[in-house]
């Protein structure tokens, strides 16, 4: 799509959506009644710049809704923007923990991204499957990715994309334990958003960057970058990581044994959690407000908090997750305490149970994926194979053709041969009636 049909208030977003998202919304809000009179290729960049900011506001229901809508609109194109549509689109399915089938839309950008030979889009869409791969539990595949990702980003030395693999990178070491490999990473990532200005990513590598010390015990640096981060969120007037914010100065508040403050935060984080749309979310503060109540012997507040946080869950497939898992535990850990030792055992069967349901899925995707492997293992060998085969096949046809070569050689030497002879030959009776004539004349 041609820049030029494009509005320039609507091109100007592209920049502020990441530093500015809610002022970006009000100018697409006071633009609103130009939508309708645009061509549908400027309908569906706003649709996408749209998607985005909702992204960043953390409205994934809205954000799904306008990239749906924008797809719609591009059905029958093959263009750069269609590949945008299709990350906006598994970003917020990914985080309604639909992760199989954002996969399937990262695929799909990915492989539009691949057939226009678009470098930076493709490595986006290797970086957002990488992250849907880690969650199936297959780090090892993921860390893979990235960092053939993180060699190609060098090369193509793009800022963002830098970025979004270091900031990616330091995730997974951070999941994998590796929390000063962890820390360099998301350190740079850290310097590189803030080279773009975009201060909603910032506050994300901050967040990520202060639980990473927190894992390493290192609690004072874990609570000045959470403070960082809610300085930044206080100055971009962004609620939703305000929530997380105080969310994360909560448990390390509650890690170091400050439970009274650690109460004290989350009670202001909840302030904010009507603005989220996870489910997951709002089941993981239930479950450390429960920790929080239970620490101060609260039982029946912290028994409060878990069953809050079981009516979170809103799918089935929810239920066998880590974070139900540990509700469930926590459950017969706080009816134990109340003396409900029957209802204890009860809840604590339902985790043993929750917990081989878990481990049966993960071995299930484990040998799923080791049956694609053998699949590609068994197709490789049937290449080699076949290769082989094509390879003595024209050794054979070069044999045959070497003698059918030879063959005509010793044919045409015979050939010749044959003629030489028949010469001699003719030669020969040619000279008896001479030699005859001769003997008559010598005769006395």
């Amino acid at each position: 799509m041609q820049a030029q049909h494009i509005p320039q208030w609507l091109l100007q977003l592209d920049s502020m959506k990441h530093s500015a998202p809610e002022q970006s919304q009000l100018i697409l809000t006071e633009h609103q009644g130009e939508f309708t009179h645009q061509p549908d290729e400027v309908k569906a960049y706003w649709l996408r710049q749209q998607a985005a900011i909702h992204s960043a506001l953390g409205q994934h229901q809205q954000q799904q809704q306008a990239a749906r809508q924008a797809l719609e609109l591009l059905s029958d194109t093959e263009s750069a923007l269609k590949v945008e549509v299709w990350y906006e689109l598994g970003y917020a399915l990914e985080m309604q923990l639909q992760h199989s089938e954002a996969l399937r839309h990262y695929q799909q950008g990915t492989a539009l991204a691949t057939l226009l030979d678009n470098e930076k889009l493709i490595l986006r869409g290797q970086i957002n499957q990488a992250a849907i791969i880690s969650e199936q539990n297959d780090d090892q595949q993921a860390l893979t990715l990235l960092k053939a990702v993180y060699q190609r980003a060098e090369l193509l030395q793009d800022t963002e994309i830098l970025a979004e693999v270091n900031s990616q990178l330091g995730l997974m070491y951070s999941s994998l334990a590796f929390e000063d490999d962890a820390v360099a990473f998301l350190q740079r990532a850290l310097s590189l958003y803030k080279q773009l200005g975009w201060v909603k990513s910032e506050i994300a590598v901050l967040f990520n960057l202060a639980r990473t010390y927190s894992y390493q015990e290192k609690y004072q640096p874990a609570l000045a970058h959470f403070y960082l981060m809610l300085q930044l969120c206080l100055a971009a007037d962004d609620n939703v990581n305000l929530y997380h914010a105080y969310l994360g100065l909560a448990i390390t508040s509650a890690e170091m044994g400050r439970t009274e403050k650690a109460l004290g935060y989350i009670e202001k984080a909840e302030q904010y959690l009507t603005l989220l749309q996870s489910s997951y979310h709002v089941q993981s503060h239930h479950y450390e407000k429960a920790l929080i109540y239970r620490d101060l012997a609260q039982t029946s507040l912290a028994m409060q908090q878990v069953i809050l946080a079981e009516q979170a869950v809103k799918q089935p497939a929810e239920q066998a997750d880590h974070v139900a898992l540990a509700i469930t535990l926590l459950r017969a850990e706080l009816l134990a305490q109340q003396d409900q030792y029957q209802k204890a055992y009860v809840a604590l069967y339902q985790f043993v149970d929750g917990f081989q349901l878990l481990r049966n899925k993960e071995n299930e995707l484990a040998l799923e994926h080791m049956r694609l492997e053998f699949d590609s293992e068994r197709q490789q060998v049937r290449t080699s194979l076949l290769e082989a085969e094509n390879e003595l096949n024209a050794l054979r046809l070069q044999e045959v053709e070497r003698k059918r070569q030879i063959q005509l050689l010793w044919l045409a030497f015979l050939a010749c041969f044959t003629l030489i002879l028949l010469g001699i030959v003719l030669w020969q009776f040619s000279r008896r009636p001479a030699k005859a004539a001769r003997a008559k004349t010598d005769l006395p």
